[in-house]
């Protein structure tokens, strides 16, 4: 059977868990948007992450429940869904040397991961950050944040990343109908 291993936050918290579900009850979650994308990684990818996934200890290790949604990239305070994928990535490509998110984020550097930079206005991070929860903007560096620029984990920063490094196949993307 074919399992999905994410990390979500509670509705309406900053609080994250890591959770295993069927495709069935994945997808039946509230979606923002039905689209999926995937990448298949290369044998040597697939056996790593088996490890690391196949162990609930492994698979939480670098888990952190404080969430925001746009969390700095290399910061410590939050950690969102798509940085806690590509940390446990590392730790699953070095398992004898990454323990702690710092290495793991040293490694993702060393490996070339390029997170994405979004220009959010001040006015845009007040609101969101009043109306939100699950959104903060405190754990960026000063200098960025004052110049609009937050850097985040996205999905189009990993797969790109992921594709330079040749850790998969192409992405497939299955489209909303």
């Amino acid at each position: 059977p074919w399992r999905v291993t994410h990390k979500l936050n509670a509705c309406g918290t900053a609080v994250a868990d890591v959770y295993r579900q069927g495709l069935g009850e994945f997808f039946l979650d509230d979606l923002w948007r039905h689209e999926a994308v995937w990448a298949v990684p290369t044998p040597d990818v697939q056996q790593r992450l088996r490890a690391v996934l196949g162990s609930r200890e492994r698979t939480l290790a670098l888990h952190q429940r404080p969430y925001s949604m746009v969390s700095y990239a290399w910061g410590q305070r939050y950690q969102q869904s798509n940085q806690w994928a590509i940390e446990t990535l590392a730790a699953a490509m070095e398992p004898a040397t990454i323990r702690t998110r710092d290495q793991a984020q040293a490694w993702l550097q060393f490996k070339g991961y390029v997170p994405t930079t979004l220009h959010i206005r001040a006015l845009q991070r007040l609101g969101a950050r009043v109306g939100s929860a699950h959104i903060a903007f405190d754990d960026h560096p000063p200098r960025q944040r004052f110049a609009n620029q937050i850097e985040t984990v996205t999905a189009d920063s990993v797969l790109d990343w992921l594709q330079r490094t040749q850790w998969t196949a192409a992405p497939v993307v299955l489209p909303e109908k």
